[in-house]
């Protein structure tokens, strides 16, 4: 149906703007990561896994919106929106593990 696929469409723009909006602040991120310039990134003090999944993020969002898009346009809906939500569900997960899994 016509209102499925755009009710689709539209929360698979707004799951790639937040994945979109959190590479920005990633980016901000992983410059102060990179030179050490402060920042609440370089208190964390991550160790070697947890900097190799941080700056893997750009990589993450990339590979699940081509995914996401690609799953749309073979009208698999619920599996599109899933894949193009999984960045921002992972940023979260891997914030909360970082911060209470320690």
């Amino acid at each position: 149906m016509l209102g499925d696929r755009t009710l689709t469409l539209y929360t698979l723009i707004f799951a790639l703007l937040g994945a979109g909006g959190i590479l920005f602040f990633w980016t901000i991120a992983a410059v102060l990561l990179l030179t050490g310039n402060g920042g609440f990134i370089n208190d964390l003090e991550l160790n070697p896994t947890e900097r190799t999944l941080f700056l893997s993020y750009p990589f993450v969002v990339l590979v699940f919106s081509l995914l996401g898009l690609i799953l749309y346009w073979a009208r698999r809906d619920y599996l599109s929106v899933m894949a193009a939500g999984t960045p921002v569900a992972g940023t979260l997960l891997f914030y909360l593990g970082i911060l209470f899994l320690r």
